[in-house]
């Protein structure tokens, strides 16, 4: 790792341990999973996404020196816990807040479907100003999100099928084993959809819903969310008996599949595919390793957050925008691209940051203004 890779490493973890406080010796953190902790984190992780993606951006550059290389492998990471706090979030709500379900149409769904259709639009806009083409049957589906110009923001499309299927089924489903049953197939179901349908068209810019591996390699989190949700309170009561036991496997577990993934994705992984051979034997055993690793990640995340405290003001303030910043990346990367060509790709990976950050803020606001209205 270069200069470059230890600022952006130094910079992320003050971000995220500013203010931690670790419980004491033989004690444990009271409540370890608040909303304002997984909110936090995922305001952390969603500038650790927009590293990542700026990280498998620059290595088309001129004179990059592999600065950001260290992040190329662990967006997926990333995602799986924004998966996870999501069904974690949902059955946690749905226990402890009365007629939670009556506003959920508004407060989930909503909430990701307005900045959706802004920065939809915004990149449409930046993308033709850049002089991109597209035929009219493409910029209409565009415009209605049925395709994505904007590749990045498959996340936002999954999470509200996802949300609106909870909905169905916990607002519908009176007997709580179908409800998990049926929340399962459907999870499976799409995964298996996503899988067969394989890759965009190479050339073609942008992808239709489904196509690419990151629509399924991380979605079983959402369901171990729920899971863990479910039976916090046993699960809770065992992690804290056996806690040096399980962190010590888990974080062997990760390392060793972390590496595996490594290698299985530097070798082709998800990509073998050709005319004639849809890969899905790599496809399979590359999802057999990689899936595993971010639940092993998730785990370990969870257990540390047992005994350390994260809570600070850059947290919570990365909270409040982290949805934006992930739906907003790729317009600044489009947009100050010829800069990078230009200049350096330190210079461009910083204007990335700052406009996105910036413009996410002010997308967070008139997001709140519109569901105020509604």
């Amino acid at each position: 790792m270069n200069w470059i890779t230890w600022i952006y490493i130094i910079i992320l973890l003050i971000i995220f341990l500013f203010g931690a406080r670790c419980a004491k010796p033989g004690q444990f953190v009271q409540n370890a999973l608040p909303l304002r902790v997984t909110k936090g984190i995922q305001g952390f992780f969603a500038l650790c996404i927009l590293v990542h993606h700026l990280a498998l951006q620059v290595r088309y550059l001129p004179a990059y020196d592999n600065g950001l290389r260290f992040f190329e492998n662990l967006g997926v990471l990333f995602v799986g816990f924004f998966f996870f706090c999501s069904g974690y979030g949902l059955i946690i709500s749905s226990e402890t807040k009365e007629h939670y379900l009556d506003t959920f149409v508004k407060r989930r769904v909503f909430t990701v479907l307005v900045p959706f259709f802004i920065c939809n639009y915004a990149f449409m806009f930046t993308t033709l100003l850049r002089g991109n083409q597209y035929s009219v049957g493409t910029l209409v589906q565009a415009f209605f999100g049925l395709f994505l110009l904007n590749d990045h923001m498959w996340f936002a499309v999954e999470i509200m099928i996802l949300y609106m299927v909870f909905f169905l089924l916990f607002r519908f489903v009176k007997k709580e084993w179908v409800r998990y049953f049926l929340m399962t197939l459907f999870v499976l179901i799409m995964m298996t959809v996503s899988f067969f349908l394989g890759h965009e068209k190479a050339g073609l810019q942008g992808a239709y819903w489904f196509k690419g591996e990151w629509w399924y390699n991380t979605t079983p989190l959402m369901l171990v969310g729920m899971l863990i949700a479910r039976f916090r309170k046993p699960l809770r009561v065992m992690a804290q008996k056996l806690y040096w036991v399980l962190l010590a496997v888990d974080a062997i577990l990760f390392y060793g599949l972390f590496a595996g993934t490594v290698t299985l994705i530097s070798t082709g992984g998800y990509w073998t595919e050709y005319a004639n051979y849809k890969g899905y034997v790599d496809k399979i055993t590359t999802l057999s390793v990689q899936l595993p690793m971010v639940i092993s990640f998730v785990i370990l995340l969870l257990l540390i957050l047992l005994k350390v405290e994260i809570n600070n003001k850059a947290l919570e303030f990365f909270g409040k925008i982290s949805l934006e910043m992930i739906l907003l990346e790729k317009v600044f990367m489009t947009a100050f691209v010829r800069i990078g060509t230009k200049y350096s790709y330190n210079v461009y990976c910083a204007l990335v940051i700052v406009a996105t950050i910036l413009v996410a803020i002010v997308i967070n606001k008139v997001k709140m203004l519109v569901l105020e209205k509604k």
